[in-house]
């Protein structure tokens, strides 16, 4: 594949190195020295698609660009789920292809799957109150992180007795009905989260600590491999399942 790497932060280093190693090459590069808001169709003529680790305030200028240009893109960029309505009109008014994720990690799409199957069973044991808590490193740029949210959300949808996710410091007795988000930034974490369902007599935690950025990086290669020849808004666990069903 020729790509367009989006972004070439820490992330966008790590994608490129995957990539090479993968036989494929970075046909173009944009950054904060060379924005691709700032770009003309003709400077992505001949990639295969895009790769986007970019910035929050600038994800919908670009997704919209891929969407009118007829790019294939993949969307490692969070913050800007709320238009999420706005950006499957733009992919189906250009028969765009898109692919997004909070999180490329395949191990983070397992404990997902993980929480799926066994919120139903918790659903009935409301003795068991859950928290998410998230650890990242000091240059992130959001807080709390997409996966976080997503996690969150999960829960929400799976547990009746919760409603909305919380995700402000708390300087009262906290809704019952919440889901507490919690994050930290320190150090070079490369990324850590964790859902706790805390009952009387014990908890029940499952958790993913990332080792390092590969393994974003590589799920972030699949996608756009798994993208080809492929229309429509698609998240990385369509894309699983697809796989999952050979």
């Amino acid at each position: 594949m020729h790509i367009a790497l989006v972004g070439t932060g820490q992330m966008g280093t790590a994608v490129e190195h995957v990539a090479a190693e993968q036989g494929h090459d970075i046909h173009a590069r944009f950054s904060s020295d060379r924005p691709f808001e700032m770009a003309s169709p003709a400077a992505v003529a001949g990639a295969d698609v895009a790769i986007d680790f970019s910035l929050p305030s600038l994800a919908l200028d670009h997704i919209r660009q891929y969407c009118e240009w007829g790019l294939p893109a993949v969307i490692g960029t969070t913050g800007w789920y709320d238009e999420l309505d706005t950006v499957e009109q733009w992919v189906a008014d250009h028969e765009a292809s898109l692919l997004y994720a909070p999180n490329f990690s395949m191990g983070v799409s397992v404990v997902q799957r993980a929480l799926s199957g066994i919120l139903p069973l918790l659903d009935e044991l409301d003795a068991y109150d859950p928290f998410v808590q998230e650890v990242h490193h000091t240059k992130k740029v959001d807080s709390p992180s997409g996966t976080a949210q997503m996690l969150g959300g999960l829960l929400v949808e799976g547990l009746e007795r919760k409603d909305h996710v919380e995700t402000e410091t708390q300087h009262q007795r906290i809704d019952s009905t919440a889901v507490h988000v919690t994050s930290t930034r320190a150090g070079t974490v490369f990324g850590e989260h964790t859902v706790t369902f805390d009952g009387p007599y014990d908890q029940i935690t499952v958790g993913h600590r990332a080792k390092n950025r590969k393994g974003f990086a590589a799920g972030a290669v699949q996608a756009a491999e798994w993208l080809e020849g492929r229309h429509g808004l698609y998240s990385l666990d369509g894309m699983l399942d697809d796989l999952l069903s050979g």
